[in-house]
């Protein structure tokens, strides 16, 4: 009797090599740290302003927690520019990104030198990163692709969007106030803000991990090498 499926056998199976892909198992683990995770901005938030009762300031665990976070990212990042050589102008330019996010948020401290002093070791990385990126630009555009194919990317990627786009515009005080009215409090706005901030560090953090973890998009080239 012919097979219902022309080109098909009865005895096919699709190639799940192990190791590939990921069992239930591991998606519902990963799941499970991810609710973990994201459950660290209210916790932290609420820490914040219950507990130590300072509310989100520039010396709030909130605050240092972005720095810890951002300081890891770069960290990832730097390691991976310095191991991967065939991938180094794309991930100096990331690490250069973050380590001047960094220096930004870090100016609280930099601010005791001279106020907006930040900008100047800021203006110091992008030159270095750049520079290094520009000496081995061959290396920018195709790893670069190649990672933002991956799971890990998306991570990073979102935490960007989150960060410097829907913060800015769902933490904005013109927002609050229409919201708000007369009970307005610019608290509650710069709450808002900072925790919305956290979790775009986390999910950018978290993404770093990944990404270290599977070689920054290694796995794409090959694919694209075998097609």
């Amino acid at each position: 009797m012919a097979d219902p499926t022309p080109g098909t056998s009865r005895n096919f199976k699709p190639r799940t090599a192990r190791g590939v892909l990921p069992s239930l198992g591991a998606v519902i683990a990963e799941f499970a740290l991810v609710c973990l995770l994201v459950a660290l901005v209210p916790v932290t938030v609420y820490l914040d302003t219950t507990v130590l009762g300072d509310g989100v300031s520039e010396e709030s665990l909130t605050e240092h927690l972005h720095n810890v976070f951002l300081a890891v990212a770069v960290a990832i990042f730097v390691l991976g520019a310095y191991r991967h050589v065939g991938m180094r102008g794309y991930l100096t330019l990331v690490a250069t990104l973050f380590a001047c996010m960094f220096l930004r948020e870090y100016d609280v401290v930099l601010d005791r030198i001279q106020h907006g002093f930040w900008i100047y070791p800021a203006l110091l990385t992008l030159t270095v990163g750049c520079l290094i990126a520009w000496r081995n630009r061959g290396t920018t555009l195709l790893p670069m692709l190649h990672h933002l194919q991956t799971r890990s990317a998306t991570f990073v990627y979102i935490g960007v969007v989150l960060l410097l786009f829907f913060s800015r515009t769902f933490g904005t005080g013109t927002l609050w106030e229409a919201v708000m009215a007369g009970a307005y409090d610019p608290q509650v706005k710069t709450t808002v803000q900072e925790g919305i901030e956290l979790l775009a560090y986390l999910l950018i953090v978290y993404g770093a991990v990944l990404s270290h973890l599977h070689g920054y998009g290694a796995q794409a080239a090959l694919q694209e090498r075998r097609l």
